[in-house]
């Protein structure tokens, strides 16, 4: 009697451990996926871990999680007993069996190869979803999934194939879904032919897991955001709600938690879209047109985009978070131009007649809630700025001229005929208003000042024979810019290289013309001048910098001195001296200069000791295009030059493998 009650208690134990919470299977399911997701870095074999997870999915299906219910909503096996679509946005969360039978394979796959399915249908037409655009999206699955859809049961006689998706890639041959390895796919589509639609979800060649089905109106392959309830009735673009002018201004409220999140717009704008939102459209004027969620109503911090074109093909228009700020002479503070600070935002843009114009009302950083719009027209006539490039001669050198620049855009200014060594020295300030800093004439006129700043800055276009920088602003405006004279001397590189107590100091020219000298500056205060070559292929200099103190930083910047008297820091450099740093002491691979460069630049590296060494140069795709310099060389510090001149512009990787010690670093080629 003992022993068969000891036996009934194990069995009793035994039968308790098998019967796991849902919080259990939960805990175990994403561990799984962690270790999926490594093995799938690491190009492992995941096959193993996948059928484990899908075994714990179907176990966690069978509890509801409010209640430890039975769950019975994955797809149907067959067109008999196929899952309903019954209204949009419509999303499942389903697990296909590695037992899962393959009822509709062989004959009727168009996409990938066969296995496994599970069935969705839905009507277009009487008693069903209107004609329209509509988007089926297997986004968030687990493993290799495909989609057909078809008009009538695919094994019927009136079965006709309307499409298939195996991998849902973008333009850019990028997937969609994210950085899924491929495994989601997604069918975009007009659908206006009435009948009875058949969605079959297969695993690719045989795969298996949890997949989770979405199906929406409107053109946007991508993430379905579970977030995003997508219950309004402007949750996308093609159903946008057209704003009523009541004079010069429109209102609109809602809220963004109904709406959805575009993520094929996701990076278009300025401001990146971060959380769900609702669309408005209006039509354009011809005048300036501003919009702004400062409102009683809303209650998150908004954030509003603007776009142009079709619902299939935006363009992005302006974007912001927030709104101006205005200058209060009576506190001197600059304040917020909504008493609701930062949860207002405020965009303004010059609108053409006609065009429609699509708003998108969202949220910072995932923040939802409830907003009030208004979009007034100024009734102010404007012309949409057009991006110019701007041209000057060496003959006009030196100059000032008040230039325009639209606003988010990316300027060019050219300067030649001239050759590489006749770089120019420019200079630029906000507005044009400006006379009592530039004396020169060309900046006097009145007008909306922008802001611009450097984004490249001089770069040689030999076939061309120009100088070229360019910059960009964010706000639209004039600004005075200046060509104060030409540089006469292209720098290649400088260098400062700590030692124990001392700095040694080297840099190189690639053209001298007009030169006077260089001046070394130490942290302000001049220690030493060297005389410059002028020669047209350039030269070598070499200065050290002694009894220092060592743990103490030192600023070193090279002046060069022209012939009229003419001062120009090219370029600065930082050391701090260290006791017993006479000699290199590690393995280094420095970042190119100049970068940009066109067509020639210096790659330099330190060597803690002799070593066999071998630097080569890849284009973007892994494509040996050069080998710079094979061969031994000493401890210290080393520059070889890259010659780019038979290449074309683009991203280039530069490598070092000296001894076991190996680098790799990025620069850029524009001609």
């Amino acid at each position: 009697m003992k022993r068969f009650i000891v036996l009934l208690c194990l069995c009793v134990f035994a039968g308790a451990a098998l019967a796991r919470s849902p919080q259990e299977i939960k805990s175990e399911i994403q561990a799984k996926r962690a270790a999926i997701e490594l093995g799938r870095t690491q190009n492992g074999d995941v096959s193993a871990l996948k059928s484990e997870l899908a075994r714990l999915a179907a176990e966690l299906r069978k509890f509801d999680a409010r209640n430890g219910a039975p769950r019975l909503d994955d797809g149907g096996e067959t067109c008999a007993g196929a899952t309903t679509i019954a209204s949009l946005p419509f999303h499942d969360s389903g697990v296909l069996s590695d037992e899962a039978e393959d009822d509709y394979g062989d004959d009727l796959i168009y996409c990938g190869c066969n296995g496994g399915d599970v069935v969705y249908t839905f009507t277009i037409g009487e008693n069903g979803l209107p004609g329209g655009i509509y988007t089926i999206s297997t986004c968030g699955s687990w493993f290799d999934t495909v989609i057909h859809l078809w008009r009538n049961c695919p094994d019927s006689e009136e079965a006709s194939f309307v499409d298939c998706n195996d991998d849902a890639y973008n333009d850019d041959d990028d997937y969609v879904c994210g950085d899924d390895y491929g495994y989601s796919s997604c069918i975009s589509l007009s659908l206006t032919v009435p009948g009875t639609y058949y969605i079959v979800l297969d695993g690719y060649c045989g795969d298996y897991g949890e997949y989770e089905l979405s199906m929406h109106s409107g053109d946007g392959c991508g993430l379905i955001s579970t977030d995003c309830s997508g219950l309004s009735e402007n949750s996308y673009c093609e159903t946008a709600a057209s704003l009523i002018f009541d004079g010069d201004a429109a209102f609109a409220s809602g809220c963004t938690s109904d709406g959805s999140f575009p993520f094929d717009l996701e990076t278009l704008c300025e401001d990146d879209i971060e959380a769900c939102g609702v669309w408005y459209h209006v039509t354009g004027t011809g005048n300036t047109m501003s919009a702004t969620t400062c409102d009683e109503l809303t209650n998150f911090d908004t954030k509003l985009f603007v776009f142009t074109g079709s619902c299939t093909d935006l363009t992005c228009v302006t974007s912001n978070d927030d709104g101006p700020y205005v200058y209060n002479e009576e506190t001197g503070q600059w304040e917020s131009f909504c008493t609701l600070y930062h949860l207002a935002s405020y965009v303004e843009w010059c609108s053409v007649e006609g065009e429609d114009y699509y708003i998108f009302v969202s949220g910072y950083d995932g923040s939802t809630g409830c907003f009030g719009l208004t979009v007034e027209d100024s009734g102010e006539p404007c012309t949409p700025c057009e991006v110019t490039d701007y041209y000057f001669t060496l003959e006009q050198v030196p100059f000032c001229q008040c230039l325009t620049i639209c606003e988010d855009q990316i300027q060019k200014i050219f300067v030649g005929p001239a050759s590489e060594a006749q770089r120019p020295v420019a200079v630029w300030s906000n507005g044009c208003g400006t006379a009592g800093e530039f004396p020169q004439e060309g900046c006097e006129a009145q007008c909306s000042p922008a802001y611009p700043e450097l984004y490249m800055d001089w770069v040689y276009l030999p076939d061309r024979q120009l100088w070229c920088l360019d910059l960009y602003s964010y706000d639209g405006g004039c600004y005075c810019f200046c060509v104060e004279r030409v540089l006469p001397v292209e720098l290649n590189s400088f260098t400062a290289v700590a030692g124990d107590g001392q700095v040694a100091l080297e840099w190189s020219t690639a053209s001298e013309s007009n030169a006077n000298r260089f001046e070394l500056v130490r942290d302000g205060a001049t220690i030493a001048q060297v005389s410059a070559t002028n020669s047209a292929t350039g030269g070598t200099y070499a200065w050290v910098d002694r009894a220092l103190d060592n743990g103490t930083t030192y600023s070193y910047s090279l002046v060069l001195v022209d012939m009229d008297g003419s001062r120009s820091v090219l370029a600065t450099q930082s050391a701090t001296p260290v006791e017993g740093a006479g000699v290199v002491n590690e393995f280094a691979l420095l970042q190119n200069y100049p970068n940009p460069f066109n067509p020639q630049t210096t790659i330099s590296f330190t060597l803690p000791e002799m070593a066999n060494v071998e630097v080569r140069v890849f284009n973007a795709v892994g494509q040996e295009v050069a080998v710079v310099t094979k061969g031994t060389f000493e401890a210290g510090l080393h520059s070889v030059t890259f010659d780019g001149s038979g290449l074309t512009s683009g991203i280039y990787f530069y490598s070092i493998k000296a001894g076991e010690f190996s680098a790799q670093k990025k620069m850029l080629l524009i001609k």
